[in-house]
């Protein structure tokens, strides 16, 4: 009975040694996600609900984090699996993507920011040399008067929900942000409809409309 005893608590500090590890790795992870939203903590990057996967095939090796609120991608050089060759943050709330590609030495080679539904390129793109000094950098938030961190600013003052979807809308001239809820879903078809809100941001004045919509999918 006493040996019983030792083994099961012998069984539960190893278990709990091993979830501890396991938040340790993904709040590392989480620590230099440097999300698109840089005027707002995100609580959310440390959801106690994730999953962490490995695999290694003909890509290479690969670590994925995944949760009801983000996804955290990273791969490893096919010829090394100890050099990380891109990581990616992809935040399903606030509607970004964070891609950190990197050279074999270690250092960065670019870094990229997207809306993460529609791939809009957002924000300053920034390329390097293989010595770590700043090749070029690329800044999207110039092209239009109203950028895509500005919008964001204007939705929260508007009081439009999370989680957000963003494109662009008629010949690019708006920002189109939407919340999504289902309302609607046919378990035989699978078929459903979904009711939008949200508003359409004029990418040159920031003059705003005020939008409600309906769409139907089939999964």
């Amino acid at each position: 009975m006493i040996r019983k005893s030792i083994l099961i608590l012998t069984i539960l500090i190893i278990s709990c040694k091993t979830e501890n590890k396991k938040t340790e790795f993904i709040e590392k992870q989480i620590s230099v996600a440097n999300t698109i939203s840089e005027t707002e903590e995100i609580d959310y990057w440390q959801h106690s609900e994730f999953k962490v996967t490995r695999s290694n095939n003909e890509n290479g090796k690969q670590i994925t984090i995944d949760s009801l609120h983000f996804d955290i991608l990273k791969r490893y050089f096919k010829t090394d699996s100890t050099k990380l060759l891109f990581v990616q943050y992809d935040d399903f709330v606030n509607d970004t993507i964070i891609y950190k590609k990197y050279y074999k030495n270690g250092n960065l080679k670019e870094i990229k920011k997207y809306t993460y539904r529609k791939f809009i390129p957002i924000g300053n793109w920034t390329y390097y040399n293989s010595d770590g000094t700043i090749k070029k950098t690329i800044d999207h938030s110039l092209k239009y008067k109203v950028s895509f961190q500005k919008a964001m600013g204007l939705v929260k003052e508007n009081g439009i929900k999370k989680p957000y979807e963003t494109q662009i809308y008629k010949d690019s001239l708006y920002w189109e942000i939407m919340n999504w809820k289902n309302v609607e879903f046919d378990t035989i078809s699978n078929e459903g409809i979904d009711q939008g809100k949200g508003i359409l941001i004029n990418r040159e004045n920031g003059n705003i409309e005020k939008v409600e919509r309906k769409r139907k999918w089939v999964t």
